[in-house]
């Protein structure tokens, strides 16, 4: 969350690792007592509780790829040699294509080609391969095959003015920016539309103070150049209690020229919020921002899906109105990918509709967290059916015997249409949807992150954009399933909370970290039941430490 206007993005974060029992030698007085007495207590001395179960731990390998690229394949045939012969039994396998096998088209054929040969390996190095599904935090996979079933923020009563029988949204002249912020660092210096900030030791922001209508979606545009800057420019909302309410990245270069960047953020039950450019932290080189501007959004990224209604007041889509749809909806600059901002739709009346008529529009759209990150909607009918369809189609092109359910950083659920709490909370909708995916398993072996049932880490009240509190999801873990704990921060304390419910565990490690982090994961995990594993899993791509990893472990 963001505090002080400081923006931080939780990542997964740490090493694991099992404490190990050596066996003790036999004392040699067992040499001095009879035979019979010696091979009791030879016995005796071997088979202790700390013996019993001491199953070498399983070594996993975290890898993503795109399998449809022949040297992708390749490239994975010498890391999972390499990574079976320093004992390896287990990978994780991530492909996007997963998600979306049925809307391949002409290059389905190849990929699952491809998937064989990468199976017929996994078999000749006696690797398990655990394929990952139900990608319900970092969703745009899966939105792919329906972009409109992504999680949405309510946006109600906007003001439209009706012209030529066409609604557009209205935007009141003497809304936007003052003519100086509120308040601004030292190491800003404004001349008229243009804020400089160069070589700044440290924070360097400017801030305007608004007054905005509550559950109303905004549209921020500003334009950044830069000449050899090292900070990381940003674009923050806060409302009331340093609530974050905008998390998009705007990705700027070191050097650059003047470049347009455009974010969406709902004021939902805020009347006042605070609006940062800025960097924080110190940074060399020199940044510029310029013609900043807000105004009232409009029906962008409109989602028009039951559930997430668009809603007309005092008319009907389809009698009085053409239904709204977003043709850009999830599908620039290709399905799964969604744009903050471009042209939005109008609405289109059917009917005769005097000029300047007001009419009160609501609807939904789907924030995007950091990189581009959207999250499906858990609770619609149709992410049910696109699940059976992913596990069936999966299953029949693997044949796995364990699937990776990745419910992960689920940053936005619980909205509905007025904004007030839900019928059940986004906790109890979570434990059941996990329930749910778990049968459609089946005999399969199911896996799944720690993080979004961990009420050490995000299964907790005030997380990002849920409205409620994720307390209780891990309710709707069965104790068949294996928990991938990544929780490094307050490893101590999730270790034992999972452990104490009687779930195994594979501690999800390295994240292109020290390997010196390993140990602080041992002494978390020493003397802890149930854990079974643990997984090298990078996000760079960095496997040189593969063989490192597996020595520590199995030390």
């Amino acid at each position: 969350m963001m505090g002080s206007a400081e923006l931080v993005a939780p990542s997964r974060a740490g090493v694991a690792v099992e404490l190990m029992m050596k066996r003790k030698r036999p004392s040699l007085a067992i040499l001095a007592v009879p035979l019979g007495a010696a091979f009791w207590l030879l016995a005796l001395a071997v088979w202790t509780p700390a013996a019993v179960g001491r199953t070498a731990p399983q070594l996993w390998l975290y890898y993503s790829t795109n399998l449809l690229v022949n040297a992708n394949v390749r490239t994975l045939d010498r890391i999972w040699r390499k990574a079976a012969a320093d004992g390896y039994s287990h990978v994780l396998l991530c492909d996007s294509k997963l998600a979306r096998l049925q809307s391949l088209g002409s290059i389905r054929r190849r990929y699952l080609t491809h998937l064989a040969q990468v199976m017929a390996l996994a078999r000749q190095l006696h690797l398990t391969v655990v394929p990952d599904v139900f990608q319900v935090g970092y969703s745009n996979d899966l939105l792919a095959n329906d972009p409109a079933l992504a999680a949405g923020l309510p946006v109600r009563d906007v003001k439209f003015i009706v012209d030529g029988g066409v609604g557009r949204v209205w935007r009141n002249p003497k809304f936007g920016f003052s003519a100086r912020p509120a308040w601004q660092d030292s190491s800003v210096q404004r001349h008229g539309q243009v804020a400089t900030v160069k070589d700044n030791p440290g924070n360097s922001r400017m801030v305007f103070a608004l007054t905005v209508r509550p559950f109303h979606a905004y549209h921020i545009r500003v334009d950044i150049r830069t000449r050899r800057y090292t900070g990381r420019p940003r674009i923050a909302v806060l409302g009331r209690g340093n609530t974050s309410l905008q998390y998009q990245r705007i990705n700027v270069l070191p050097t650059q020229p003047w470049r347009r960047y455009d974010v969406v953020f709902d004021s939902l039950q805020h009347h006042h919020v605070n609006v940062y450019f800025g960097v924080w932290g110190a940074a060399e080189g020199t940044l510029e921002w310029r013609n900043w501007h807000i105004a009232v959004a409009g029906l962008v990224n409109v989602l028009s899906r039951p559930g997430a209604p668009t809603v007309v007041r005092g008319y009907q889509a389809g009698r009085d109105y053409v239904p709204i749809h977003d043709p850009l909806l999830g599908t620039t600059p290709y399905a799964g990918q969604y744009t903050a901002w471009h042209k939005c739709p109008s609405i289109h009346f059917l009917k005769a509709v005097p000029n300047g008529t007001v009419v009160r529009v609501s609807w939904f759209y789907p924030p995007i967290f950091y990189g581009g990150q959207v999250s499906i909607a858990l609770d619609s009918r149709r992410t049910k059916a696109l699940f059976r369809q992913e596990i069936h189609l999966v299953g029949a092109a693997l044949h796995p015997r364990g699937y990776m359910m990745s419910f992960d950083e689920i940053r936005i659920m619980g909205w509905g249409l007025r904004g007030t709490q839900p019928r059940r909370s986004p906790g109890r909708l979570l434990a059941k949807r996990v329930r749910y995916c778990t049968h459609l398993l089946g005999a399969a072996q199911g896996y799944i992150w720690s993080d979004m049932f961990d009420p050490y880490h995000n299964a907790h009240a005030h997380y990002y954009l849920v409205h409620g509190s994720l307390a209780g999801s891990w309710r709707g873990l069965s104790r068949k399933v294996v928990v991938m704990n990544w929780n490094f921060g307050r490893r101590a304390a999730s270790l034992k909370f999972f452990a104490t419910r009687g779930y195994r565990q594979i501690i999800a490690g390295y994240y292109d970290s020290p390997l010196a982090n390993l140990r602080l994961w041992m002494a978390a995990a020493g003397g802890m039941r149930g854990i079974i594993g643990y997984m090298y899993t990078t996000w760079r791509g960095d496997y040189r430490q593969l063989g490192a990893f597996a020595q520590i472990v199995r030390r």
